[in-house]
């Protein structure tokens, strides 16, 4: 009867084993993906760069080895999302969290507001990872900001290759949170992230953020 006991508490060598799988792929996932999304970055560039020299020969083989990076970067978001911190892309609009963006040139998050706020100069930036094998096509960009009359701007919010340029609506205070359309982005096929920069600044400073959405439109290819 004890040893059945202790035998019960323990798991079997195959749960066991499946245990040290999914730890070693993890483990895998963490290191990988990083390294993964950088090389695909690269790769972009260089097939760009010889597509607008014509060297199409070129810019075919590196096209195929970026869809061949894609392929396992997507393969990791699914199986280990939280590991490798690719969120893998399950359809509908997408939210993108202030909490959640990389920030730089002064912005910081306000806890209490639930914003980004510190957006004084054209350093001023945020950025997220977007999920990912995000489809191909055109994605309504909505903002919740805050910002007073008088202050404002223009700002350019840019994936891997396109890019979206609008001047900003003030609200009625710094306080008062609006969410306004500010038009559709192309996405690349399988896009890795967005990046929200100041591009001018008036009054007292661009605005408080607390979210970016994209709603796809009807031309994009949803799975």
């Amino acid at each position: 009867m004890l040893m059945a006991s202790v035998a019960a508490g323990q798991p079997s060598e195959p749960a066991r084993l499946k245990e040290l799988q999914q730890a070693y792929q993890a483990a895998l996932a963490s290191e990988a993906a990083p390294v993964l999304r950088q090389y695909r970055e690269k790769l972009l560039g260089l097939e760009r760069r010889c597509a607008e020299k014509r060297d199409y020969a070129t810019a075919v083989a590196v096209r195929d080895e970026r869809q061949r990076a894609e392929k396992r970067l997507a393969g990791i978001a699914r199986r280990s999302p939280e590991q490798s911190g690719v969120r893998p892309y399950s359809g509908g609009p997408i939210i993108l969290s202030a909490r959640e963006a990389a920030v730089d040139g002064g912005v910081v998050w306000n806890s209490k507001a639930n914003a980004l706020e510190g957006w004084k100069t054209t350093s001023s930036s945020a950025s997220w990872a977007l999920p990912f094998p995000l489809p191909t096509g055109g994605y309504d960009v909505l903002v919740e900001t805050a910002c007073a009359p008088g202050s404002g701007g223009k700002i350019l919010i840019k994936e891997d290759f396109y890019s979206l340029t609008r001047t900003l609506t003030p609200t009625k205070s710094w306080d008062d949170f609006t969410s306004q359309t500010l038009g559709t982005l192309r996405v690349t096929a399988h896009a890795t992230s967005l990046r929200l920069s100041a591009l001018t600044i008036e009054g007292d400073g661009l605005f408080r953020l607390r979210a970016v959405k994209l709603v796809p439109t009807r031309d994009s290819n949803l799975p």
